[in-house]
């Protein structure tokens, strides 16, 4: 006879939740974005003042790139104050996926932004068109400055958050837009080569487009709930696995959360005999250690395993009863113990005339009664 097995499942969440200041930046990061903000709409201001005086290609793209930065800014620093507030009954996980929307609208205002550049220094390549190469220098060396000071403030934040990367590649770009219309003013000034200027554009604009792919593409992996690049499933199978007494590991799903911050979910089957909570301190324990997982839920099952069959001999019937509850109540500890006792006196019907039996026999009976579909 076989007994069968039973199984035990302890559904146990437990996680290292980051903090809203984590997703969101820190105070200082807020006010690096405040700055950069205000210091963004007056370089904008000059730069688009100037690039129209002045003829300057490479000065107008560095203003639409700033008209993107000053609302980059102006998106992640809402983005940052939002991700702050606390989860709730219905958004569990708080607000931090709010920054992810806006590192990936800054990057794709960024393409949209280089496409019209790249057009415009296309035709002007093409067909150029007189520009002042000194004013255009100057108020290049200007922005050249600004941006500087913005990038740096911005670099001495210290977030990580892929929302405040999506600033910094925004300040960033600008600088190299200063760099390249200083370098295309000197040159126009110089020699007079109008041809400087959109070509200066087409170098900014690679460059530029290289680092928003970038962002976009980190940023929608992210919200298509992406494994981080170097791990997956199998490495988080493996490292469960490795755990005494995990026998089996099974739909796993491993996603970010925020950059650096990785969340896993599996479920786990354990040998019998091990303890549940001992086991689940040691995996989730395993999994922040070896791969930096800050937020695990694990399903665990126990496998109680089958129970061998005696060889035993005749009882008299009341022991062969208590015998049969017995062994049947360890293999189906869900089942009442009384449930069991009635089922395994009736099972004793029938079985022989004789004052002792098989406790074997009137465990089988027991069983096959249990689980035979009560009547509609």
């Amino acid at each position: 006879m076989s007994a069968g097995h039973s199984h035990e499942h302890v559904g146990h969440g437990h996680a290292h939740t980051p903090s809203a200041d984590s997703l969101a930046g820190s105070p200082k990061a807020r006010r690096a974005l405040a700055f950069a903000l205000v210091l963004g709409l007056i370089i904008l201001t000059l730069e688009l003042i100037a690039g129209i005086l002045f003829g300057s290609l490479a000065l107008l793209g560095d203003a639409a790139h700033m008209v993107t930065d000053v609302g980059a800014y102006a998106i992640a620093l809402w983005a940052a104050h939002v991700a702050r507030r606390p989860p709730s009954a219905t958004r569990t996980f708080g607000h931090g996926r709010v920054e992810i929307l806006a590192a990936l609208a800054n990057g794709a205002t960024l393409l949209a932004a280089s496409a019209w550049i790249l057009i415009e220094s296309i035709r002007r390549l093409i067909d150029p068109v007189e520009v002042d190469g000194a004013g255009m220098s100057v108020v290049a060396g200007i922005g050249l400055v600004a941006n500087v000071l913005v990038v740096f403030v911005l670099l001495r934040s210290a977030s990580s958050s892929l929302n405040m990367r999506g600033a910094l590649l925004h300040a960033v770009g600008d600088l190299l837009g200063s760099v390249a219309a200083l370098t295309a003013g000197i040159v126009i000034a110089q020699t007079g080569w109008e041809r400087a200027d959109p070509l200066a554009s087409l170098l900014l604009t690679a460059l530029i487009i290289v680092g928003a792919w970038r962002l976009v593409r980190a940023s929608a992996d992210i919200l298509l709930e992406r494994a981080p690049v170097g791990m997956d499933a199998e490495q988080v199978s493996a490292v469960l696995l490795a755990v005494d007494g995990a026998i089996e590991v099974h739909d796993v799903h491993v996603w970010t959360m925020s950059p650096g911050h990785t969340a896993v979910s599996a479920h786990v089957r354990l040998a019998g005999g091990i303890d549940p909570g001992d086991a689940l301190d040691a995996m989730q324990a395993a999994l922040e250690q070896q791969l930096h997982v800050v937020h695990s839920t694990l399903q665990l099952r126990v496998d109680r395993g089958s129970l061998p069959v005696e060889t035993v001999p005749l009882m008299a019937v009341a022991d062969a009863v208590e015998w049969a509850t017995d062994h049947v109540a360890r293999s189906n500890p869900d089942l009442s113990r009384s449930v069991i006792a009635a089922a395994a006196g009736a099972a004793t019907i029938g079985l022989s005339g004789s004052d002792r039996i098989s406790p074997v026999a009137v465990s089988a009976r027991t069983l096959s009664m249990l689980r035979r579909p009560s009547p509609d």
